[in-house]
C-alpha cells in the first residue's frame, strides 16, 4: 500500500507517534492495526513493549514490522522467579544436605495477558457438579508468601516498565504519545509534559471495572486517581464501545465523548469464502461435522463452560472449537469439565493463529460464540473482537444479552442473544436455532462486515491526530 501523506511535521517530516503498551507485543491486535494505520497515514510509528529473559519470548531492542512500523522492547526487572528457585534450593538441601548448588536461571515460556493475571474460573458456573476451581496458590502462611510475593513482583515489574519506557521514548523524540491502557499513562503523561507534546490515551476496556483479584487494597484507591488525572490531561481520549466512552466522559468530566475506534478486522481484499476456512483441519475434525466456534483468549467469564455444558443437548455431529490460548491451569481445569461431562471427543483445542488470519480460519463454523459473562461493569460494556472477526468470517453468532454486544447483533441480524444465566439446555436451543436459519444469518454478517470495518474505524483515529496536530492537518489538505 502507498501511504498517505496526511502526517507529516510542518518541516515535511512524518509526524512521529509513539505508543506505549505494557506487554510484549505478541499478538496485540488492537495495537498493531493503529501503529499500522499510523504508518500508511505516513507517519513514522514506534510501539515501545517490554522483552527480555524471564519476561518475554521476545530480546529486548528494536526491531521493524513487516508493515513498516518498529517495535522497541524495553527491559524491565522481576522478582517472580527469586521465591521458586529459593524454594527448590531449600528443599535440595534438605533432602542432600549442603551439596546442593543453586538452580541456573532458566528462562520460562512467556505468559500471555491471562497468565499473568490470578486466574479465575467462570463464576456462573455451566455445570456447578463439574467445574474445579482454579488453583491461584497454595492455601496458609505458604499461600499467602505466594501471593505476596506475585503482587511485588508486578509492582517491581510495573515500576521498572515505567522508568525504562519514559527513557525509551525521550530519547526517540515523538511528536505524539499515544498509552495503550491506563497502566502505561504515568510514563506517558510524563514523556508529554516533558516534550511538550499531545497525549493520547487509549481504554482498551473500562479499566477501574476490569475483571481483577478484589484483595488489591492499594491499587484500587490509586487507580481511578490515576486515571483520571490522565484522562483529563489528555489532548484526546481514545476507547473501544459506546459505553465506556459515555462512562468515561460522565465519570472524568471530560469536555468530549472519547473517539470510539472499536476493534474491528479491516475488509478484506476478496470476501472470505467458508471453503476457506480452516477450523476443520486445525481441529482435524471430518468435512462433514459441524462446528461451533469459540475465538480468543481462553480464559475465565468467556461463557465457554456454558458451551461445553450444552454439548450432550446438541447433536452429536456438532463439536465446540476452541482457537487461541489460555492458561496451563484454566485450561487444565476445561479438559476436567470435558472429561467429566463425557464429551472429550467434541471439544478440541486448536491453537492460535496470526491476528490477521482469524476471520479467514473461522469461516468453515456452523455459528461463533461471544458469551462474554458481565461479571463486572466492563465486560458489560464490551465489544469482544471475536465478534468483529466472527461477522468478517461470515458467521452466524450467539452473544451474551450485554449492552453494546447485543445491540450489534440485533441492529444486523447477525443470530441471536441469551441471557447471562442462561442454563445448558437454554444455550443449546439457541445454538440449533442459529444454525437452522443460518443462511439468513450468513447473509447478514457479509452485509454487516462491508459497513463494519478497521478502515473506518481507522480514518477517526486519523482525523484525531490531525486535530491535535494543526501541520497535519494542513498538509493532508494540500497533499492529494
Amino acid at each position: 500500500m502507498t501511504p498517505d501523506v496526511r502526517l507529516r511535521r510542518s518541516d515535511g517530516a512524518p509526524l512521529r507517534i509513539a505508543y506505549l503498551v505494557y506487554n510484549d507485543m505478541h499478538r496485540d491486535a488492537r495495537v498493531l492495526r493503529i501503529a499500522q494505520a499510523a504508518v500508511d497515514a505516513g507517519a513514522e510509528a514506534r510501539v515501545f513493549a517490554f522483552g527480555g529473559p524471564r519476561v518475554s519470548r521476545y530480546p529486548t531492542g528494536v526491531t521493524r514490522d513487516g508493515g513498516g512500523f518498529e517495535i522497541e522492547r524495553v527491559p524491565i526487572t522481576s522478582i517472580g522467579h527469586v521465591l521458586v528457585d529459593a524454594g527448590g534450593f531449600a528443599r535440595r538441601m534438605l533432602r542432600g544436605g549442603r551439596r546442593a548448588t543453586p538452580p541456573a536461571p532458566e528462562r520460562p515460556a512467556a505468559a500471555s495477558p491471562e497468565q499473568t493475571a490470578e486466574p479465575r474460573v467462570d463464576p456462573v458456573a455451566a455445570a456447578p457438579s463439574a467445574v474445579a476451581a482454579v488453583p491461584v496458590a497454595p492455601g496458609g502462611v505458604k499461600g499467602w508468601v505466594i501471593r505476596q510475593w506475585r503482587r511485588a513482583d508486578g509492582t517491581v515489574r510495573q515500576f521498572s516498565f515505567w522508568r525504562n519506557a519514559r527513557s525509551a521514548v525521550v530519547a526517540w523524540q515523538p511528536d505524539v504519545v499515544h498509552a495503550h491502557d491506563a497502566n502505561t499513562l504515568p510514563a506517558a503523561g510524563r514523556v508529554a509534559r516533558r516534550l511538550g507534546v499531545p497525549l493520547v490515551y487509549d481504554s482498551h476496556e473500562l479499566w477501574t471495572r476490569r475483571n481483577v483479584s478484589s484483595d488489591r487494597p492499594v491499587a484500587k484507591r490509586l487507580e481511578g486517581p490515576m486515571e483520571r488525572r490522565g484522562a483529563r490531561r489528555a489532548a484526546a481520549v481514545v476507547t473501544v464501545s459506546p459505553s465506556i466512552a459515555e462512562w468515561l466522559q460522565r465519570t472524568y468530566g471530560l469536555r468530549e465523548r472519547p473517539t470510539l475506534v472499536r476493534n474491528i478486522p479491516p475488509l478484506s481484499a476478496e470476501p472470505v469464502e467458508r471453503s476457506g476456512g480452516r477450523l476443520h483441519e486445525l481441529a482435524g475434525l471430518a468435512d462433514d461435522a459441524r462446528i461451533v466456534v469459540y475465538c480468543g483468549g481462553i480464559t475465565f467469564n468467556r461463557g465457554i463452560e456454558r458451551v461445553i455444558a450444552a454439548l450432550p443437548n446438541l447433536p452429536d455431529d456438532m463439536h465446540f472449537v476452541l482457537l487461541g490460548e489460555g492458561a496451563e491451569t484454566y485450561l487444565g481445569d476445561l479438559q476436567r469439565l470435558v472429561d467429566r461431562i463425557g464429551v472429550a471427543d467434541r471439544v478440541h483445542f486448536a491453537g492460535a493463529v496470526a491476528p490477521s488470519e482469524v476471520s479467514a480460519a473461522l469461516a468453515d463454523a456452523d455459528v461463533s460464540v461471544a458469551l462474554t459473562q458481565p461479571t463486572v461493569l466492563s465486560y458489560e460494556y464490551s465489544l469482544p473482537n471475536k465478534l468483529f472477526e466472527s461477522i468478517h468470517a461470515g458467521l452466524p453468532v450467539l452473544a451474551s444479552a450485554t449492552k453494546d454486544a447485543a445491540a450489534i447483533v440485533r441492529e444486523f441480524d447477525l443470530g441471536g442473544v441469551v441471557a447471562p444465566d442462561a442454563g445448558p439446555s437454554e444455550v443449546a436451543d439457541a445454538i440449533e436455532s442459529i444454525v437452522a436459519d443460518a443462511p439468513r444469518h450468513r447473509a447478514a454478517a457479509r452485509r454487516a462486515a462491508v459497513e463494519l470495518t478497521w478502515q473506518h474505524e481507522a480514518a477517526r483515529l486519523i482525523a484525531l491526530y490531525e486535530r491535535m496536530h494543526p501541520a497535519a492537518a494542513a498538509s493532508g489538505s494540500t497533499d492529494g
